[in-house]
């Protein structure tokens, strides 16, 4: 026995046929140390039956199980696709060498009886003292987050089975560099934007675990409901046209795209949000120049949904190494 470096931790990944069925880690995407929370969750119940003594709890029983992982750290083009996938469904991918082309879309349908839930993956956490794998896992909240000092960073969370131990993976890693802010444009409105500071673009659904009598104490299925884009942009106030697109409500289309790197090393992360409504505007004086910081809330257009069909509030592509079939 010996105490383990925390630094020595490293994450896997790999999409599940059988939801809540593990699959070995496929991938494996470098996060930050301080991103990983790995949490098991038992239910408590309790056998509280009067016996004429002044208690309350006289027996435990475990009740309902699941889990969840928080993970994240900076943004590699390649990786990334795993989270951004298990958010929306519907990925199409174009290529037939690298770089290849992946437009991640909502995941939709107007035929009855389809499925239109996402993906679910199974992460395996290396922690150093052992190994655990966290099957079924569904994304229920992504976070892209930009500032012009640093990194592009995300956070992401799943919510899935409870875990359970399994064998060392031998782990191959990313050879992209993560992705530095400087390298990306912003246009709103089809104008290019250079004031833009910092901000964040937030994907949501609510997850819901589903339980039913069925002599286990996992899920029957872990639920996503429907998606919410929002965000928040600080720019420098050179003039007004930022804050007139919320007094106005002129509802701009928003484009946030890293793109950089030739030939088969070519990669890309853009975000589109085709109707972002500006839903707060105001004036900030705290530092020594004047800014501007705007909330969005992104509305569903046809632009941004894919080939399954009817609305998006936000359509990703990504260019990077990955073959078809790689994230979904």
């Amino acid at each position: 026995m010996a105490v383990q470096a925390s630094v020595r931790s490293y994450l896997g990944i790999a999409k599940e046929v059988t939801k809540g069925t593990p699959v070995a880690a496929t991938d494996f995407i470098p996060v930050a140390k301080d991103s990983l929370k790995p949490v098991d969750v038992i239910d408590p119940l309790y056998d509280q039956g009067l016996r004429g003594s002044n208690v309350l709890n006289y027996n435990y029983i475990p009740g309902r199980t699941r889990s969840t992982f928080d993970f994240g750290g900076a943004v590699f083009a390649d990786t990334i696709g795993y989270s951004i996938a298990g958010m929306l469904g519907s990925v199409a991918t174009t290529g037939v060498s690298a770089p290849y082309t992946h437009t991640i879309s909502l995941l939709n349908s107007l035929t009855s009886g389809t499925d239109t839930q996402p993906i679910s993956y199974t992460l395996t956490d290396f922690y150093a003292v052992d190994v655990r794998e966290y099957p079924g896992c569904q994304f229920s909240d992504f976070s892209l987050k930009f500032n012009a000092d640093g990194m592009l960073e995300y956070d992401a969370k799943t919510t899935g089975w409870l875990s359970n131990t399994t064998s060392d993976p031998v782990p191959t890693f990313s050879t992209l560099l993560p992705t530095p802010v400087w390298r990306g444009a912003v246009t709103i409105g089809g104008t290019p934007v250079s004031t833009s500071m910092t901000g964040n673009i937030d994907m949501t659904r609510p997850v819901t675990p589903i339980y039913g009598i069925s002599s286990t104490q996992q899920p029957y299925q872990v639920f996503l409901g429907p998606l919410e884009v929002t965000g928040k942009i600080t720019f420098v106030m050179e003039d007004d046209s930022q804050l007139l697109n919320y007094l106005n409500n002129t509802q701009p289309a928003l484009v946030f795209n890293w793109n950089y790197g030739t030939g088969a090393n070519e990669v890309q992360i853009q975000a589109t949000l085709s109707k972002g409504a500006y839903t707060t505007g105001a004036i900030e004086r705290g530092d020594d120049f004047v800014k501007v910081t705007v909330d969005i809330n992104a509305q569903s257009t046809t632009t941004d949904a894919g080939s399954s069909g009817g609305y998006s509030p936000i359509k990703w592509v990504l260019k990077n190494a990955k073959a078809s079939g790689t994230y979904a």
